[in-house]
């Protein structure tokens, strides 16, 4: 390939128009298709499950976090479309990439395995395949804030890579192994140092819905009119957002550090692992003491700190599913389900949820300035759990 095209390729991401208006994402004229040298890379913890009940959804959810991050880090920037998806996630990386990819995402299987005793799936899939299958990855830019433009796909592309390294019939052609002892993966920015943040009107709710119809223009008009049902039931973004700057409070206790701890020192020796120890507290005593006290470096002004992770929360995405996490009562969620049960009753839905009374935060941090993204997810099961009833609901449906 030559340089010039190599680099548009790689550039090809940012490179696309950004749309300011989230319900465009029902508008297929938004959308471009994934350069034919890319790949998806797809991650999923085996039986979740298992771990939610065992009461570590949190290092579920850093699980999907290492993987985007150890992605993010082959570029030192946000220059790479992702969505989380709680256990598991899918980023998509150029051909130039590929090959470091591989080593970063078997070493985070091996962490996964050593640190967790987690099952961590890890896959590349070329976009040629997902075409030669019937399938496309169509990529679209959303602005969420002033620092934060969030990547938002169609074309059910993302959703057969995440089946083909579950499926054991296509596994073998994608699935990366944990033997190569020369792998190895950069964390850096990847961040949890946030107790969980209390919903503010009761709980936290995850929800996951997909259109089923088949008509492409039946599909995009039902996806619009949930995201307005939801905007009637919630009330406004910022009303039923499930961040609030007042409620967010700094970790200090093992149970709340020792994920980030575990990972950022992952393979790097007892001494530093003592070290990061004290490196965190410092750093989160620190940061409590800048964003207290308002200070303002040079740089950063930790007094509008907490107002830019709210901006920059990554609680609303759309990847051939609407996915959204948001807080409010009982009686607002009892509502909305009323709706998605009557619509998925008459086939035109399948949706899955989950509540809880907090909300979890991970962040991927380039720089305190903006470069930051915070991902937020409903506590004990979250995204996870909701997929698992939004799955559930599309084997009933099939099986009528």
């Amino acid at each position: 390939m030559p340089i010039n095209s190599r680099t548009n390729s790689e550039s090809f991401y940012l490179n696309l128009p950004v749309t300011e208006n989230f319900l465009d994402i029902s508008n297929p004229a938004i959308y471009t298709k994934l350069p034919d040298d890319w790949h998806v890379v797809a991650t999923d913890l085996k039986d979740s499950t298992t771990a939610i009940q065992k009461g570590m959804y949190k290092e579920v959810n850093l699980m999907g976090a290492s993987s985007i991050m150890a992605m993010l880090n082959l570029t030192k920037s946000f220059s790479l479309p992702f969505v989380f998806g709680g256990d598991g996630a899918t980023i998509c990386i150029p051909n130039a990439f590929v090959e470091k990819a591989r080593k970063a995402l078997t070493a985070t299987r091996q962490m996964a395995r050593k640190v967790y005793g987690f099952d961590f799936r890890v896959g590349i899939v070329p976009i040629t395949d997902i075409r030669r299958a019937g399938f496309d990855v169509l990529v679209a830019r959303y602005r969420v804030s002033e620092n934060f433009v969030q990547a938002v796909f169609t074309g059910w592309g993302l959703q057969y890579a995440e089946e083909s390294i579950k499926d054991p019939k296509l596994s073998g052609d994608y699935n990366l192994d944990s033997n190569d002892d020369d792998a190895g993966a950069d964390y850096s920015g990847l961040e949890c140092r946030w107790k969980n943040v209390p919903s503010e009107h009761g709980e936290i709710v995850s929800l996951i819905v997909q259109a089923t119809v088949a008509n492409p223009e039946e599909r995009n008009k039902i996806y619009r009119e949930v995201i307005a049902k939801v905007s009637e039931v919630y009330g406004s973004d910022t009303m039923c957002h499930p961040v609030n700057k007042s409620l967010l409070r700094s970790a200090f206790n093992e149970r709340k550090l020792s994920g980030e701890s575990n990972i950022r020192t992952f393979g790097k020796g007892s001494v530093a692992r003592v070290l990061y120890w004290f490196y965190i507290r410092f750093k989160v005593v620190l940061g409590a003491v800048l964003m207290k006290t308002g200070y303002k470096s040079r740089n950063i002004d930790w007094g509008t700190y907490k107002s830019q992770l709210v901006a920059n929360t990554d609680y609303r995405k759309f990847d051939d599913k609407l996915r959204q996490t948001l807080s409010g009562t009982p009686e607002q969620r009892a509502k909305l389900e009323t709706y998605l049960e009557g619509r998925f009753r008459k086939n035109e839905l399948v949706y899955g949820t989950h509540f809880a009374p907090t909300a979890l935060i991970t962040c991927l941090i380039f720089s305190y300035s903006g470069a930051h993204i915070h991902l937020v997810d409903s506590d004990n099961g979250g995204y996870a759990t909701a997929a698992a009833q939004l799955k559930e609901r599309l084997r009933a449906r099939k099986s009528d």
